[in-house]
């Protein structure tokens, strides 16, 4: 029996090669062929898979529909950012916060609809550094693959951190915060591998191994992900509920610095200065920050297409619950509003918030170094069977790409003096990143798509002033394009500004500690 299993894993790899051999010969390489926009024709999980779709040994990567690629950038999008915006909305008054947050809902939307389409017109592009390669040959993969790599490691320290800092106040810091930190970013890890402890548990001693063998890399793939991102989601707006509605019962003296700043109250528009404003802008365009898993999710539905639909769900959803807890906190808090909200509200309420929160820190930056990790397997194996390859070996290198986002991500955390300095590289890393992949990034790449040789009018012999203003649709596109290169590339400048001052004023005051430091701040 395990001779003619053995065998006929062996027939099924020897198939998947040739087949994977011809579809290679009809659809070149990144390195032969990434200097146009034929390149990427060919989706890297079909080419991989070649026509065995339901074959034993491989993984079937497109098997998400709309809903839970709603799920997945949901997750990615709600979550630690949607804490912020009570602050926002203190920086920018009532109306202005409403306002901006709705104008850059619906700036994101497009954006976001363009990326849809630029991954409809190149099925190749299976993520950012693709879509580089697609307009710039190699030198736009590696631009791009190394912005999504910084991203992702960025937020994998974020998310370490961030959860050390809640179970330091859920615990009133019984331990080393470097302790906290190291759980969590351990904890993130094993939901990268969950499904292989839960079949240590399930399997018997006389469990076959191909049975294993079969199944262990089922991980790999956003679908089973996209479980978990239900939950975070739910915990994220469970723990912002909570305290929406302590910060409505509570006694204004439970309020941080009451009575120090007067009676509290809350104005339709306020103007705390230049960086100030910048700030809430930028924590506004880090909160819509999701677009840069859009290829990666995308690359794994049965119909890519539909992710318009995922898109809308999202970006409706995130832009009502972000406008509820901004507004409601801030006219509860006034001017003592705080970022994260959550530490606003008493002890008890607090660490019942953070304790629900928890739960979305920890899925939500697994979902995001997902995405980089994916990148790199990626990276490794496009052309090969062993991309969906269900093997040991696979599946060893799959963890420990994992393995070291998490553990670079931890040590970046650490190694840089307290939260504050963290929290102000974090936000240079977001003006530099986070603006282009959700907005600047998607007005290059329609550029491209529209121009003259662009997918829409190859072999057409439109002009640039043809292809870009021969109707009123493309002298929208066209102009919006514009706008948000501009408005990403005006923000870059003035958010590295902002966040360099913030570093400044932070040492004159002594606010920077030690790296590897066990303090609470």
């Amino acid at each position: 029996m395990h001779h003619l299993q053995h065998n006929e894993k062996h027939h099924d790899d020897v198939s998947s090669v040739r087949k994977s051999e011809t579809l290679h010969e009809a659809a070149p390489h990144v390195e032969e062929k990434g200097v146009n926009q034929d390149a990427l024709a060919v989706d890297a999980f079909e080419e991989a898979l070649g026509a065995d779709h339901d074959a034993a040994g491989h993984i079937n990567y497109r098997s998400m529909g709309w809903i839970k690629a709603g799920a997945l950038i949901m997750a990615e999008t709600i979550a630690l950012g949607i804490l912020s915006f009570p602050s926002v909305f203190h920086r920018l008054g009532m109306f202005g916060g409403v306002f901006t947050t709705v104008a850059m809902a619906v700036l994101s939307w497009q954006t976001g609809y363009v990326l849809v389409e630029f991954k409809n017109n190149h099925p190749g592009v299976m993520n950012f550094a693709d879509a580089g390669t697609v307009i710039a040959g190699k030198w736009g993969f590696w631009l791009f693959g190394s912005m999504l790599i910084i991203k992702t490691v960025f937020l994998a320290g974020s998310h370490a951190l961030s959860g050390s800092i809640a179970l330091g106040s859920i615990s009133d810091h019984a331990i080393c915060n470097i302790a906290w930190s190291v759980i969590v970013a351990v904890v993130s890890f094993l939901c990268v591998v969950y499904h292989y402890f839960l079949f240590l548990l399930a399997l018997g001693p006389g469990t076959e191994w191909v049975r294993m063998d079969a199944r262990l890399t089922v991980p790999r793939t956003f679908e089973k992900v996209s479980y978990i991102s239900f939950v975070s989601v739910t915990a994220i707006l469970a723990a912002c509920f909570v305290t929406i509605i302590a910060s409505g019962v509570q006694p204004p003296k439970d309020l941080p610095k009451y009575p120090s700043l007067g009676p509290v109250a809350w104005h339709a528009f306020e103007n705390h200065g230049l960086i100030d404003t910048i700030n809430a802008i930028t924590n506004i365009i880090f909160a819509y920050g999701g677009h840069v898993a859009i290829f990666s999710f995308a690359s794994e539905m049965r119909n890519p297409a539909d992710f318009k639909y995922s898109l809308a769900l999202v970006q409706t959803v995130a832009t009502i619950f972000y406008v509820i807890v901004g507004a409601t906190v801030y006219k509860y808090g006034g001017q003592y509003v705080t970022s994260p909200a959550l530490t606003m509200t008493s002890r008890p309420v607090r660490i019942t918030a953070y304790s629900i929160a928890l739960i979305s820190i920890v899925v939500a930056g697994v979902v995001a170094s997902y995405v980089g990790a994916k990148f790199v397997f990626l990276t490794l194996f496009r052309g090969s069977p062993r991309l969906t390859s269900r093997s040991w070996r696979t599946w060893g290198i799959w963890v420990a790409i994992c393995a070291t986002i998490w553990t670079i991500g931890w040590i970046i955390a650490e190694v840089i003096p307290t939260s504050y300095f963290f929290s102000d590289l974090l936000s240079i890393i977001s003006s530099i990143l986070t603006v282009w992949f959700t907005y600047g990034l998607s007005g290059v790449l329609w550029l491209y798509d529209n121009g003259p040789r662009g997918a829409r009018n190859k072999g057409k012999g439109y002009s640039y002033r043809e292809a870009y203003f021969r109707g009123w649709k493309q002298i929208v596109g066209f102009s919006i394009s514009m706008f948000v290169i501009v408005m990403s590339a005006a923000i870059m400048v003035l958010g590295m500004y902002s966040a360099i001052s913030s570093i400044k004023d932070n040492y004159s005051e002594g606010n920077y500690g030690h790296p590897f430091s066990c303090g609470s701040s």
